[in-house]
């Protein structure tokens, strides 16, 4: 999917902060001609501690103004954005929007015999959408619900010695009960990932971003056109190279 003069399919990738950028260094890792308008939305974040209402309304104010820089469809690389406002902008939106699902299914799935812990905000755990899931996988006995709220914070600061004491903190009692396998319902969780093994090495992790990528370049056909992607990130409350700059670009050079 090419634009009609020849350039890349521009694609908007939003979220709260820095979470989204764990899907958004998936895709740049494709061979796939794209460029990716990356908008972090730090001067409201964080959206997990918001009514559903508000984070609709922020979300939908990221979308437009990712609309005014052409894109041609828009990911919420955000659980709690797209627990509170996809199927209302799908509505909206003359684009095609693409969200977030935790991946709860193939956790059951991989794990028939166990049950799972949902690391999540308290938006992505209230809302309609996660409902709806357990139910049609009959699973609401099976899912223990860690509520995470003030994690994504301290990723979006880089303050990851203080991530590592909350984690250690809000895992403990699944230590206890020896529930191993653990969704991840966001995505700045993603680049937690060594800090939760490393305080729970029995750990088996689970997150929805490469679900989400295969869904998105299928639908997008992006295969059709080889070639290098690119990228520029914008963060809303931010001067160009300071330090939410700085560190959202050592995020993307991360390896898992």
């Amino acid at each position: 999917m090419e634009n009609q003069d020849g350039t890349p399919i521009k694609i908007g990738v939003m979220d709260s902060g820095m979470g989204g950028l764990s899907v958004l260094r998936m895709l740049l890792s494709l061979p796939y001609r794209a460029h990716y308008v990356y908008y972090g939305d730090l001067k409201n974040a964080p959206y997990g501690e918001r009514h559903t209402d508000e984070v609709l309304a922020l979300t939908r104010d990221v979308c437009r103004e990712l609309l005014s820089r052409q894109v041609s469809a828009i990911l919420l690389a955000c659980n709690t954005a797209t627990s509170a406002a996809a199927s209302e902008l799908r509505a909206e939106l003359p684009i095609p929007v693409f969200g977030m699902e935790p991946a709860i299914k193939p956790a059951l799935l991989t794990h028939p015999d166990e049950r799972i812990a949902l690391l999540a905000t308290s938006v992505t755990h209230r809302e309609e959408k996660l409902r709806n899931l357990k139910l049609s996988l009959s699973a609401e006995e099976r899912i223990v619900h860690l509520n995470c709220d003030g994690l994504a914070t301290l990723v979006d600061l880089g303050k990851f010695k203080e991530a590592e004491i909350f984690l250690r903190k809000i895992l403990e009692p699944v230590k206890l009960e020896g529930i191993r396998t653990l969704v991840l319902g966001c995505t700045h969780y993603v680049f937690l990932k060594g800090l939760l093994l490393s305080v729970y090495p029995e750990a088996i992790l689970h997150d929805g971003n490469e679900g989400t990528m295969r869904h998105l370049i299928r639908s997008l056909q992006l295969e059709r056109f080889p070639g290098t992607s690119s990228f520029e990130l914008f963060f809303s409350g931010r001067e160009k190279e300071t330090d939410a700059y700085l560190l959202g670009k050592r995020l993307l050079d991360e390896n898992e």
